[in-house]
């Protein structure tokens, strides 16, 4: 049977997920990169969803139909104490937990976790750094078939970081900026376009804005300075 790992739940995962003929149930694990409304924000609809909805499924019983929910420690314990919790602890009759809503899995640094044989590897980037320390946030590198594929998560443009995963991935998914005013969050075009053209070819840009273009505007620009690709929704990529 397909399994199915969400990476990130956004705000908009429940209509993201119908446009792909999806709905919460069919989704085994979910991994959080960081704690910004757009990658975490889905999670008190998924955890409502998989836990009322049940019925739809053949089951009876309420909280029955659990999907894995991983991530960082501090990410997964700050989410649920700072976000989720106002909205999923209190049902009628019962104060619940995350670990009423779903499996979870609590990473520590440096750890990796198996998906179906599948080999998968957190990696620390630098997305915010505010007064104190650098926000946690995290991309993955995955392992299948003997190849390895690099996926940005949310990250500033830190070739000198980055250098060691680009080189070691086979396809590279990195996040994109097209705005030119000054961003300091994620990497933007202009710099991505500095790498050299062996890390180029095989990167795929997502994450942007069209910023008054089509599709087609965007990507002719994207290929014509050597990149792989510019992710369309709904695309599917076979490793």
């Amino acid at each position: 049977d397909d399994k199915h790992l969400l990476y990130d739940a956004g705000e908009t995962i429940q209509e993201a997920l119908n446009a792909q003929g999806m709905v919460s149930q069919d989704l085994d694990s979910i991994y959080i990169s960081h704690l910004h409304g757009d990658h975490s924000g889905g999670i008190e609809g998924i955890a409502f969803r998989t836990y009322f909805e049940v019925y739809k499924f053949g089951k009876s019983e309420f909280g029955s139909m659990k999907p894995t929910l991983i991530g960082h420690q501090n990410i997964l314990r700050e989410g649920w104490e700072n976000s989720w919790k106002a909205g999923l602890q209190s049902i009628q009759g019962e104060v619940n937990t995350l670990e009423s809503y779903f499996n979870t899995n609590y990473l520590q640094d440096n750890d990796s976790f198996d998906f179906y044989g599948t080999e998968i590897q957190p990696v620390q980037t630098v997305h915010v750094v505010d007064n104190r320390r650098i926000v946690p946030s995290y991309g993955l590198m995955i392992n299948e078939n003997e190849q390895k594929v690099f996926i940005s998560g949310d990250s500033q443009f830190a070739p000198n970081q980055m250098l060691t995963y680009f080189e070691q991935a086979d396809i590279i998914f990195h996040d994109s900026e097209f705005a030119e005013y000054p961003n300091g969050v994620h990497a933007q075009f202009h710099q991505l376009c500095t790498l050299e053209d062996n890390i180029k070819e095989k990167m795929w840009l997502y994450h942007y804005s069209l910023n008054g273009k089509t599709y087609e505007e965007l990507e002719s620009e994207v290929l014509e300075n050597g990149f792989a690709g510019l992710v369309k929704r709904g695309q599917k990529f076979k490793i």
